[in-house]
């Protein structure tokens, strides 16, 4: 039992680091095998395709797989004031996880660019986990004048996009150098200050 959590964790691990070297585009099963040292075969016998592999990298891998339990425990332990408050700390950790994870950068890249069943089913997950923070809100915005699920939406898709656009583009967005502790901590403050509004003006 041992050598097979062991080999799953070597198959999962370089899936990861053949996105980062070579990109989703070699995520092929001979590759995925070279890369962890192991047969081919245990591929199949572990986790059924190659599908089932890249799905078990990303759920231990997106954001909101990684943080969606955590965030959900610090509620429960009463570490948030208000929803305010926990949707601020969401989007500003998605922000810090989404710069500094590569393959993480590749993966949106890869959801947005193929016509892909797998990444439809990824991309559901993420939305269903998404949907439960949301719905903490939801009561401070009742019958009032902003709608805050289209303010979040602006915002997590302007962290993706501000930070493919950077890494892939160039280091400054709004003449934000995001290479630097200063630009990345103004985006930060943004956030915050974003929410704030929606909060504030409702």
């Amino acid at each position: 039992m041992k050598d097979k959590e062991n080999t799953k964790r070597k198959l999962i691990k370089a899936v990861g680091e053949v996105i980062k070297v070579e990109g989703f585009q070699s995520l092929k099963i001979s590759k995925i095998s070279q890369y962890a040292n192991v047969d081919r075969k245990l591929i199949y016998r572990y986790f059924g395709n190659l599908n089932y592999l890249v799905e078990a990298y990303i759920l231990e891998n997106d954001y909101w797989m990684v943080f969606s339990n955590q965030m959900k425990q610090m509620l429960v332990d009463k570490q948030f004031a208000g929803s305010e408050q926990l949707i601020t700390e969401i989007l500003q950790n998605q922000f810090k996880f989404f710069a500094s994870q590569k393959e993480m950068q590749r993966l949106i890249l890869w959801e947005l660019s193929v016509d892909s069943p797998l990444m439809k089913s990824i991309h559901n997950t993420r939305e269903s986990m998404g949907q439960e923070f949301l719905e903490l809100t939801d009561p401070h915005f009742d019958n009032g004048n902003v709608n805050f699920r289209a303010i979040a939406a602006i915002l997590v898709g302007g962290i993706y996009y501000t930070i493919l656009h950077t890494v892939y583009n160039g280091g400054k967005f709004a003449g934000i150098d995001l290479n630097t502790n200063t630009g990345k901590e103004d985006i930060l403050k943004a956030i915050g200050q974003i929410v704030s509004w929606a909060y504030k003006h409702d």
